[in-house]
């Protein structure tokens, strides 16, 4: 019967072929597609199941002997995250059976010094190797408190940590405290006092009060465990130094293998001269802006060995590097030759100033010449071409023109300067500047100051040509260009030293910035014209001559000299500093001229 009933199931009874329908064949592939992707994804989950049977879940069915042999030549730092991947490892290597494996494997360690009989095996291990706080378990904590036992951020440090100072040692408790519980001079910290940690003191407290009959020689074993614990403390200090230093050696001699190993790779590729400038800044201990220190490069310091696959990656950031290099060498080797250009020029210049100008004529300084067109296209000519002094001394025979227009510029400038005031000045001619009442003074005050170049009851008044002449207008303070590169080569330029003037000030091109014209002073000068009888349009060098005495009538009180009182006498110029000085430059201010056989009674100034 049954074989009757696999027959019959054989062979199913025929049917009707019906026409192929486009939405089943449609519906088919789409079946046939799903069953596809179905099959990948199975198939790649039976890869990643594959994968995951590698990993350690299988370890603990392994036995014990072949276990403990295994975990006998693992590191301290090993077995302990090993005790942190599954419940199984975790109950093996913290039971006290395998004490024996965490002993071979601190054997490891050279130098370290045995772990405390009050300390687990797998504690030690976490204090000495594991850089997370013991509070908060914030990673990279490297500041190890030996004495203390622990690892503290600096955040958990402040509430974690009492320090020494809050306790009294003529108080019972505090005395035994600060006797008997580890103290040390914390590195969590920025004030670096003395401090235990708060967990310490309250067991102590605990204990002690538990040891009413015999605290006597509780407070003495405390003493003694102290003792031996601060010794031990000591040992694992130097281990941890000797440690850290071996580790910077180590860290050193990579990052000086990748130095090397990157300097010989860029000599390759031609970049030998920017090495050799580069070491040599190094020696030299150069600093400034354009780039980094070759040593300091972020991809040469890498304390990483350097290997065919890290030099494909930062070739190309090197080049860009070694560029920069390139072009700065460039730069300074032209500013070196421009300088060198300009001191052939100065030489030219002074040569030329001595054997054809006057001493007491008004010229231009050495800036004043570079900047010069003609002399600045020869400076500024192609690096390889030739500049000798010779090249400049054949464009000097234009010179006299360029004086004579550049004194008329600078001359133009204190114009300027006292165009406010003298509305009498039409143009810029120097004989408005010969004028007795043409005063300037000079706002410099710092370098009067420093040069004392008046007396403190006198004010910086001056006349033509002093004025033109005056040190300021072609001096200038050192230092003002500390991040202007321009500046900073100028106040190194020793051809601008003024240093047997006076020291810290250099040459500058010739600029009346700190003139002004004194109109008080300028006033003062009409009051003495008008009592002198002369010309308001009279010269310095005509009032020079002239040399009248007078006596001011302010101090009199209006009172003239009559022959029976004393007076101040004065010259024009000690009258012009006297008003400005004692009366503030009063307009009102009046002279009175005298003759010189009232002079011979009175007292001069």
């Amino acid at each position: 019967m049954t074989k009757a009933c696999n027959e019959a199931s054989s062979q199913p009874p025929s049917k009707k072929r019906k026409a192929p329908d486009e939405s089943a064949e449609t519906a088919e592939t789409t079946k046939t597609k799903k069953a596809g992707s179905c099959s990948k994804q199975a198939g790649s989950s039976g890869v990643r199941r594959t994968q995951s049977r590698a990993k350690l879940s299988m370890l603990p069915s392994l036995s014990l002997d072949i276990l403990l042999e295994i975990f006998s030549h693992l590191f301290p730092i090993d077995l302990l995250h090993l005790a942190r991947t599954t419940k199984a490892l975790r109950n093996l290597l913290m039971r006290r059976n395998t004490s024996t494996v965490w002993k071979y494997a601190f054997t490891q360690i050279q130098g370290l010094p045995e772990c405390p009989s009050d300390v687990s095996f797998p504690a030690w291990a976490h204090l000495a190797f594991k850089p997370v706080c013991h509070n908060c378990y914030t990673s990279i904590v490297r500041n190890i408190s030996w004495i203390l036992r622990t690892r503290l951020c600096s955040r958990c440090a402040k509430f974690c940590l009492e320090d020494a100072e809050i306790f009294d040692a003529k108080n019972n408790i505090d005395k035994y405290i600060l006797k008997c519980v580890p103290f040390n001079d914390n590195d969590c910290r920025s004030d670096c006092r003395k401090c235990c940690l708060a967990s310490d003191r309250k067991r102590f407290v605990q204990e002690l009060k538990a040891h009413r009959k015999d605290r006597q020689k509780f407070v003495e074993q405390k003493m003694a465990e102290l003792a031996a614990r601060l010794d031990h403390a000591l040992l694992c200090e130097d281990w941890s130094k000797a440690l850290a230093n071996e580790r910077a050696i180590a860290l050193q001699q990579i990052k000086d293998n990748r130095h090397n190993a990157i300097s010989e790779k860029l000599l390759q590729l031609g970049y030998g001269k920017e090495l050799d400038f580069l070491s040599d800044e190094r020696a030299d201990d150069v600093k400034h802006s354009e780039y980094v220190p070759f040593h300091k490069h972020h991809l040469v310091r890498h304390p990483r060995n350097l290997t065919d696959k890290v030099w494909d990656s930062i070739k190309d950031g090197l080049e860009d590097y070694m560029q920069k290099v390139r072009a700065y060498i460039e730069r300074k080797e032209r500013k070196e030759l421009i300088w060198k250009r300009r001191e052939r020029a100065a030489l030219a210049w002074n040569k030329y100033r001595n054997v054809e100008c006057e001493p007491e004529s008004f010229l231009p300084n050495q800036i004043d010449i570079w900047v010069w067109d003609p002399v600045r296209d020869i400076i500024e000519r192609p690096s390889e071409a030739e500049v000798t002094k010779d090249s400049f001394e054949q464009v000097f025979r234009g010179l006299p023109s360029f004086i004579e227009s550049w004194q008329r510029d600078k001359i133009t400038q204190i114009v300027h300067n006292a165009t406010d005031t003298l509305k009498w000045i039409s143009f810029p001619g120097i004989s408005d500047l010969e004028l007795a009442t043409c005063v300037f003074t000079c706002s410099n005050n710092f370098f009067h100051s420093l040069m004392r170049c008046y007396e403190d009851d006198q004010s910086c008044l001056m006349w033509f040509p002093e004025f033109v002449h005056h040190q300021c207008n072609t001096l200038m303070q050192r230092g003002y260009g500390e991040n202007d590169e321009e500046l900073q080569d100028l106040d190194s330029c020793e051809l601008l030293s003024v240093r047997s003037e006076t020291s810290g000030f250099r040459r500058r091109q010739w600029s009346a910035r700190w003139l002004f014209f004194d109109d008080k002073a300028s006033r003062t000068v009409e009051s003495i014209l008008t009592a002198c009888g002369m010309s308001q349009s009279a010269k310095v060098q005509q009032l020079d001559q002239e040399d009248p005495r007078l006596i001011c009538l302010k101090c009199s009180f209006g009172a003239k000299c009559d022959g029976e009182r004393c007076f101040f006498v004065m010259t024009w110029r000690t009258a012009v500093q006297h008003n400005v000085k004692k009366h503030f430059g009063d307009r009102q201010t009046n002279f009175q001229r005298i003759s010189s056989l009232d002079v011979g009674g009175g007292e001069k100034a």
